[in-house]
Order: structure tokens, then C-alpha cells, then sequence
């Protein structure tokens, strides 16, 4: 099974299928969600910070967030009792999605 592997992107899911597993927010991805405090479309993750596994065997992760232009953070749980089901941002209330996602920051 998929455990503690909670840095790496390829591995053993829960049904023992060997490739790439878990959810695409990483550290140093840009988000194109807008920012509550000054509304600029650039959020980069942070911070990923292993909270438990679910029923599903799925891991779940705080995902804090700060915005390139003001620098304001804000933060959601990705896996939020199961696979592939995010929270809301906490001051913005959007639910991120895998569409978000925009690039790598470089450098």
C-alpha cells in the first residue's frame, strides 16, 4: 500500500498500481485563483503540511498559499475527508482545482 510517502509523486496507490499518485498541488505551484485582500490572480503553495490518511486511504494536507503581489496567505485542505475533494480557501472561498494550476515557479 501507499504509505508515508508523502514527499514523492510516483509510487504504490491503494490499489497496489504502481505510477503517478496523489494530488497535483506541490510546493512552488502558481495558482490562478484571485488573492481575498488585493484580488492579483498569483497564488504560490508554500507550504504542505501532512495532516492524516482518510477512510480511503488517501492522504490529507494543509496546502498554505501566499499571494505574489501583497504577500497575504490564506490556506485550504487538499483530500478533505477523501480523494480528490479540496476545501475552500479560507479568506478567498474558492475551491481550488488541478485546472488552477498554472506553471513551476522557476528560480
Amino acid at each position: 500500500m501507499f504509505y508515508n510517502n508523502y514527499d514523492h509523486v510516483h509510487g504504490e496507490d491503494k490499489w497496489g498500481l504502481v505510477g503517478q499518485v496523489g494530488d497535483p498541488f506541490r510546493e512552488d505551484q502558481i495558482l490562478a485563483i484571485s488573492c481575498a485582500k488585493c484580488q492579483a490572480k498569483k497564488l504560490i503553495i508554500a507550504e504542505r503540511n501532512w495532516m492524516a490518511t482518510n477512510n480511503d486511504h488517501s492522504q490529507r494536507y494543509q496546502i498554505v498559499v501566499a499571494c505574489l503581489n501583497c504577500g497575504a496567505v490564506d490556506e485550504f485542505i487538499a483530500n478533505d475527508g477523501r480523494e480528490n475533494k479540496n476545501s475552500k480557501l479560507k479568506f478567498a472561498k474558492v475551491i481550488p482545482k488541478k485546472t488552477d494550476l498554472v506553471q513551476t515557479k522557476k528560480g
